[in-house]
């Protein structure tokens, strides 16, 4: 990706490299669902950004209530970075994560099975937080997989 590109503004999109994005998005995986950082949430995806999910758009307090089920459901859920690419204000992560069902916070009675699943997520950067994300998974597998 061309690290000259601009926004309307005329304002370079990447004004940090690659490198430090990619930090800036294994940090988000590490502290927001393996250290449960919900500051960190402020912190990186501020006010304005837009997450972009198999069940809609969402901004931060969108993130976090479906992050509040999704730990609620999986007390335990670990969440792990298996690898990254970055280019520019991009970063892509491929994460795998595992827990077991033992919460009611996807709607339905805990079945105390144990899930393993994986996905992707790319990130794009600006000024070192993140103005928009794309989750690439498959959460009716998921629910599927707990009947």
């Amino acid at each position: 990706m061309d690290q000259t590109k601009s926004d309307s503004g005329g304002i370079p999109i990447s004004d940090l490299p690659p490198e430090i994005n990619r930090a800036l998005a294994v940090r988000w995986f590490r502290e927001v669902w393996v250290e449960r950082r919900t500051e960190t949430i402020d912190e990186l995806f501020p006010s304005g950004s837009i997450g972009h999910t198999e069940n809609g758009d969402q901004g931060p307090a969108e993130f976090k209530a479906g992050r509040e089920g999704l730990l609620n459901a999986f007390p335990d859920l670990h969440v792990e970075v298996e690898d990254t690419a970055a280019d520019s204000d991009q970063v892509v992560v491929r994460w795998r994560a595992h827990g077991t069902h033992r919460g009611d916070g996807l709607g339905m009675p805990p079945t105390n099975r144990t899930v393993d699943f994986r996905g992707m997520t790319w990130l794009t950067f600006k000024n070192g937080v993140i103005v928009e994300g794309w989750d690439s998974w498959n959460p009716g597998r998921l629910l599927e997989s707990l009947k």
